[in-house]
């Protein structure tokens, strides 16, 4: 007996499916805002730094009585132009991790820091040479803590920033300034001895900052954690909110 074969499975024809149609690549929304608020942020704080600037050589070239015209009005408009820049620079960093402009504003505060030490040592001529009144003193004071206080902020943008190395050329001229007190006090002669309270006050305030900034024991410790908290929890709600969405579906 023959046995019998068993049929042929069948099989469908092999059918090519037709090719699809490539993909567009989805636009990385993430990285459009990072550079985007990395551009606004760059351009308001490059204004308002270049406005400050501007305002104080003009004190020091036309005098001070020739700039409190329209005074507050310019402190404002820089200030609010600052706030804005840095509040978006720190959405750019800190929430979209712009790492780019993390280095540009490292590099920005070095250009502060010599700004600083550039107005510093031309106040230290000034009190030299006492041809200053109170008003003068008070605007000099406080250019010096506007300019330091900008640099602390352009710090607190940036993540794990070391502050400590700022505070060393603004030390060496502290010691300058007291060299410049004692050659003013003591060789030469006749001097106004009431300017001496201008003189050490202005150096008592920047050896005290300095030091601060030297010692780094973490005084602006819960400012940063408070900055950095804010977006940290926003990131947190977000996975949260994606991952109930996923248990959903």
């Amino acid at each position: 007996m023959t046995k019998q074969q068993e049929p042929f499975p069948k099989v469908p024809p092999f059918i090519t499916p037709p090719p699809k149609p490539p993909r567009k690549k989805a636009v990385d929304v993430r990285g459009m805002l990072s550079i985007i608020t990395m551009l606004v942020s760059l351009a308001a704080l490059t204004l308002s730094m270049g406005g400050a600037a501007k305002f104080i050589i003009d004190i020091f070239d036309e005098g001070l009585a020739d700039s409190l015209d329209g005074l507050l009005v310019k402190i404002v408009v820089l200030g609010i132009a600052f706030f804005f820049g840095w509040v978006v620079g720190l959405v750019s960093i800190q929430a979209f991790g712009n790492l780019i402009y993390s280095l540009i504003i490292q590099i920005y505060a070095v250009g502060c820091l010599l700004a600083v030490s550039g107005l510093y040592l031309k106040v230290i001529e000034k009190l030299y040479w006492q041809k200053y009144d109170g008003l003068h003193f008070w605007a000099y004071l406080f250019m010096l803590l506007g300019g330091l206080f900008v640099l602390i902020c352009l710090h607190l943008m940036v993540e794990n920033h070391d502050l400590r190395p700022f505070a060393i050329p603004l030390l060496i001229i502290s010691v300058i300034q007291l060299f410049a007190i004692i050659i003013r006090y003591v060789f030469v002669a006749n001097p106004n001895g009431w300017k001496l309270f201008g003189d050490f006050s202005i150096f008592g305030v920047m050896i005290l900052i300095s030091a601060l900034m030297l010692v780094h024991i973490g005084i602006l410790s819960p400012l940063r954690d408070s900055v950095n908290g804010l977006f940290i929890r926003k990131d947190n709600s977000n996975h949260n909110h994606n991952g109930d969405n996923d248990e959903d579906e």
